[in-house]
């Protein structure tokens, strides 16, 4: 079955990293109803996107609800996450079974209730470039 296929290709690779986070490049969600997480683009494994979910647990707030979902709204992926520290979690998207689909990832604190948002959509741009030198 196709979703089974596409559950794999992002679990598989998905891996627990306790990780100091990375603040460049990413997009931050902090504010009054959300959490104090990440998530980045980050890089390529095998010719495939991997994006990368940093967490900032405490004690008050150890246990993460993730859910990935299509444009559809047809659920991809669903965990829960542990962790009293900064953690990460990982995931490889297999393009040749997702395409162009524009996910969204959503985290949500167990204890607290608040809720981040995430929409990943992936671009592909063609750029030409010719330069005219002087000799």
């Amino acid at each position: 079955m196709k979703l089974n296929k596409i559950f794999i290709a992002i679990t598989f690779f998905s891996v627990m990293l306790f990780t100091q986070a990375n603040a460049a490049d990413t997009a931050t969600a902090y504010g009054i109803n959300t959490l104090p997480v990440e998530l980045k683009y980050a890089g390529n494994y095998k010719n495939q996107p991997l994006i990368q979910l940093n967490f900032s647990g405490t004690k008050e707030e150890s246990v993460f609800s993730i859910t990935v979902t299509d444009q559809t709204g047809v659920v991809l992926y669903s965990a829960d996450v542990r962790g009293e520290k900064d953690f990460s979690k990982q995931f490889l998207l297999n393009i040749d079974d997702l395409g162009d689909a524009v996910l969204k990832f959503e985290i949500t604190g167990k204890k607290s209730g608040k809720t981040a948002i995430f929409q990943v959509s992936r671009q592909q741009k063609v750029t030409e470039q010719m330069d005219v030198v002087k000799l």
